[in-house]
């Protein structure tokens, strides 16, 4: 990109709230920032939290538009499903649309236009150019997290951002000649042409961590050790049927075990999109065959996203084009042979 995020001036990021202005120092070193991508070794800290970044947020920003109550929450979700610091994306977000109110210090509108929900400036490379507009808030960050996802070096098979489309092969190919992983202070005139791009991104780090997270590895008051771990954010699964079914060839360790009334239960879960993958998990009590839909080209991910997080152990069986032929599918290898129990549904948030 060859434009500078609308909070950046000659390298300074000036936020404006309540009337004062605040500014970094000017970037001695080039900052370590954490790599792109999460692992073992690079976690998101347990006190971050979506509301601890939002009530940040508001100190720059006292009344954000409504429609971005759950903007967190988004990040989050995507940045845990493709394994993306989201954090440092969130921050990343603050600088590029001066923490969402996509004014120019002086008050001014910048290049992009906050119903476009591109929250990162993707696409817009200068001269007025707007960039690319997606047609929600949660559309949007998965475009912010799927480009961060191409600057780390991975390639996307049908990426939701029209320039990650068209620009990813040139992305990765830069990226891969560094020859080590990828940090988000290598955004640092890539992403945006300012030079200390990187230092604003780790300035408002900074600034979240001396608010809201002084003991990264402190999670929040509401975490208690008996609570059970938390399901995949946004991801709803509906029970469709639970009936009593004997599976024509029994694994002994399984058929051994007690079983309840409803030995099969056929659910639907979802984290959008269309495609459809149907997952086997076998239980001590039944058989669970479970319709998730996907988004078209990231059917392996999610997969194993869901699976790690609500199934440990189960098997995708196949891949479908939509959820009707997945349920008929599961249908088929779980006959009914008593009344289906009522379908109730229950958000995994």
């Amino acid at each position: 990109m060859t434009r500078r995020p609308l909070s950046l001036f000659f390298g300074l990021l000036a936020l404006v709230a309540g009337g004062a202005v605040f500014a970094p120092a000017v970037e001695a070193a080039k900052p370590a920032l954490p790599e792109i991508r999460t692992s073992a070794q690079n976690r998101v800290p347990r006190c971050v939290t979506p509301d601890r970044l939002m009530a940040f947020l508001k100190t720059r920003n006292p009344r954000p538009d409504p429609r971005y109550r759950d903007i967190a929450r988004y990040y989050k979700q995507w940045g845990e499903a493709w394994r993306v610091r989201w954090d440092y994306a969130f921050f990343q977000m603050a600088i590029e649309t001066n923490f969402l109110t996509y004014r120019q210090p002086n008050g001014k509108m910048g290049d992009v236009d906050p119903l476009q929900n591109n929250f990162a400036g993707i696409g817009t490379t200068g001269g007025g150019v707007p960039g690319d507009r997606f047609p929600d808030v949660k559309t949007g960050v998965l475009g912010q997290i799927q480009h961060l996802v191409a600057y780390s070096g991975e390639r996307l098979a049908n990426p939701v951002a029209p320039r990650t489309q068209l620009k990813q092969d040139d992305i990765i190919s830069a990226s891969l000649r560094l020859n080590r992983t990828v940090r988000f202070s290598d955004l640092s005139r890539r992403w945006a042409v300012d030079p200390k791009y990187g230092s604003s991104i780790a300035w408002v780090a900074e600034q979240f961590r001396q608010q809201q997270c002084p003991n990264p590895d402190v999670g929040p008051p509401e975490e208690v050790a008996e609570k059970p771990a938390k399901k995949p954010p946004t991801l709803k699964v509906k029970p469709i049927e639970a009936v009593a079914s004997r599976r024509r060839e029994p694994d002994p360790a399984i058929a051994a075990a007690p079983r309840g009334p409803g030995a099969c239960l056929i659910q639907t879960a979802s984290y959008g999109g269309r495609v459809t993958v149907l997952i086997r998990h076998e239980t001590a009590q039944r058989t669970e065959f479970t319709a998730l839909t996907v988004l078209d080209g990231f059917e392996s991910s999610m997969t194993d996203q869901y699976i790690q997080a609500r199934a440990p152990g189960a098997q995708p069986i196949g891949s479908f084009h939509d959820q009707t032929a997945a349920l008929a599918k599961a249908r088929e290898l779980c006959p009914p042979e008593s009344v289906s129990q009522p379908a109730q549904e229950a958000s995994a948030r």
